[in-house]
């Protein structure tokens, strides 16, 4: 009974943000609504879907990986680096939007360092089953925009100890 309670919670929330006006989101799942005449939920639940099989089953599911890593965060990225103050206006405080900014900066540090771990244990990456789903699943955590997403979690786990380990970065000197 809990877990139903559970489950009807989560379904709440995310047809709330599937309904939500101000996400960027909303023309699309509106456009795809009154084209297939499904509820947003369910045209949702059908991209996952579709996205799943294409994963698992497609030829192109390296592809299909790095499309869904990328997309999503390179417009949010050029949009707070690229876009005029009017951006910032979103913002309560500069802080916040300095918050947003580094969001961003360390997903990609978490991008590159996944690619470079891949490229690294290429052998190994492929005797794994449904890595590209997994591995797919991991960079939606690590760019979701929630509190505590992906990247933020691994950046405070592993980068910043290493900081505070000693760990420290120094120019070259030419003296």
């Amino acid at each position: 009974m809990a877990k139903t309670i559970k489950m009807e919670t989560v379904m709440d929330a995310i047809n709330d943000a599937l309904y939500d006006r101000s996400k960027p989101w909303d023309a699309a799942f509106g456009k795809a609504e009154a084209l297939t005449g499904w509820s947003r939920f369910k045209v949702l639940m059908c991209i996952l879907l579709v996205n799943s099989v294409l994963l698992v089953y497609g030829a192109n599911a390296k592809v299909t990986s790095n499309i869904i890593g990328l997309v999503y965060p390179a417009l949010t990225t050029l949009s707070l680096t690229v876009s005029s103050s009017l951006v910032w206006r979103k913002y309560d405080r500069v802080s916040t939007a300095d918050q947003a900014r580094n969001e961003k900066f360390t997903y990609w540090m978490t991008f590159t360092a996944v690619l470079i771990a891949e490229s690294l244990c290429r052998p190994v990456v492929r005797l794994i089953p449904l890595y590209r789903t997994c591995r797919t699943w991991f960079l939606v955590w690590c760019f979701a925009p929630i509190r505590h997403n992906g990247s933020g979690y691994i950046f405070d786990m592993v980068v910043r100890p290493c900081f505070k380990c000693g760990v420290t970065l120094r120019p070259l000197s030419r003296e």
